[in-house]
């Protein structure tokens, strides 16, 4: 028999912990070597481990254990790789098998498996976001959160012992979840910033006219060309690139006593996740074209609704754009991202009457957001900067041509 340890990988020299979120792989089955074993969350990210080998699971950490760095959480039996044929496929669905383990949870982890079972759902009504469509336990708690189809039983976990339990005909009125430790530290992080950095907002509005006319007429061409299609991100992150180059003082952060400068232009893009928001890094953006900046911003999102981000990808950006707009924001008021000193806030496209010389039109605009530190920008320095912004969007052939 050849066991071989599974254990928690280094993820970042200050992180020493993180909490084993499930197993990809049930206890027992035959896990695949450089496929998905075990999903783990820290305060900085959350990734997917691969097995190290091919052979039987045994684990020994349960889904939700706080687990160290280099902890073992479970063996890998190499000797038991040639069980994985059809016949002991079948072998595992014998009639020894508990009778509440239906066939309907075969292939799900333990931990989506106990919920399902706990509240008598059917896998089958649950959409998945994992890979290949794998139901994931946030999948199952964001099911059971839009209500519970009538005739399915539900099962509560007892209210704490300080707020009595009140019986309910229709279903429970609160579900109680821990927060993940992503979020958590990701709320320290902006309580922390609200207490350490002088932050203020600037406003202006760009006419994205031009910029939806140069997509309309290039789009198709464009996705032919390069394989991707060409977005509003792209034209904002070369914009935000260029305002940097004008104002130099934004490229800059506080390090003790010191002011540090920038002088590469690593650009962070927040990207909403499962399990909150994250900010992967698009490096050297002065370097790339527009389609790199497109397939680069299409990776780090793909990678980050996979959880394959690793830890490299969410370090190092000089600067941050956020899209509210997405989402449907008018406006915001958008906080830094630390160590960096301004963070650039994307908003909704709206068709609003403005003035052109002496006349009023219709045009699409978006309003615009920059919050920065005014402990080392100035506000004729923040203005400035978001007004080159302003002109590149406003007329895009400034981008293309570097001027």
């Amino acid at each position: 028999m050849s066991i071989v340890d599974i254990t928690i990988p280094q993820v970042g020299e200050s992180i020493s912990e993180g909490v084993l979120v499930e197993w990809v792989i049930a206890d027992g089955d035959i896990a695949r070597i450089d496929e998905p074993l075990l999903i783990l969350e820290t305060d900085k990210i959350t990734m997917t481990v691969a097995a190290e080998a091919t052979g039987r699971l045994k684990t020994i950490a349960v889904p939700d254990e706080v687990v160290q760095i280099a902890q073992v959480v479970g063996t890998i039996d190499t000797s038991a790789a040639a069980a994985d044929s059809p016949a002991a496929t079948t072998a595992v669905e014998s009639p020894e098998t508990p009778a509440e383990a239906a066939p309907s949870l075969d292939g799900l982890s333990p931990a989506v498996r106990r919920l399902v079972a706990e509240h008598n759902l059917d896998p089958s009504q649950i959409p998945g976001t994992g890979k290949d469509g794998r139901i994931l336990k946030g999948d199952v708690l964001a099911f059971m959160e839009q209500g519970i189809e009538p005739g399915e039983a539900l099962v509560v976990p007892a209210p704490a012992a300080s707020q009595p339990a009140r019986a309910q005909s229709e279903g429970e009125r609160q579900t109680r979840t821990p927060m993940s430790r992503l979020r958590r530290r990701l709320g320290e992080r902006l309580v922390e910033v609200q207490q350490t950095t002088a932050m203020l907002t600037t406003f202006n509005e760009a006419d994205m006219s031009r910029v939806i006319a140069l997509r309309a007429e290039y789009k198709e061409k464009f996705k032919e060309q390069h394989g991707v299609g060409l977005g509003f991100m792209s034209f904002f992150l070369k914009a935000t690139v260029e305002a940097l180059k004008t104002v130099p003082e934004v490229n800059t952060w506080i390090d003790g006593e010191d002011v540090v400068q920038n002088h590469y232009y690593d650009i962070g893009v927040a990207v909403s996740s499962e399990k909150g928001l994250v900010v992967p890094v698009v490096r050297d953006a002065d370097t790339l074209s527009f389609a790199g900046v497109e397939s680069e911003i299409k990776r780090l999102a793909q990678n980050a609704q996979d959880r394959t981000l690793e830890l490299s990808d969410l370090s190092g950006g000089v600067f941050t754009i956020s899209n509210g707009g997405i989402f449907g924001s008018m406006n915001s008021t958008p906080i830094l991202n630390p160590p960096q000193s301004a963070i650039l806030g994307m908003h909704a496209i709206k068709k609003r009457p403005i003035a052109v010389g002496d006349e009023v039109v219709i045009r699409p605009m978006m309003y615009l957001a920059v919050s920065y530190d005014h402990r080392i920008i100035d506000g004729k320095e923040a203005v400035t900067f978001l007004k080159r912004i302003v002109d590149c969007v406003e007329n895009p052939e400034r981008l293309m041509l570097e001027v």
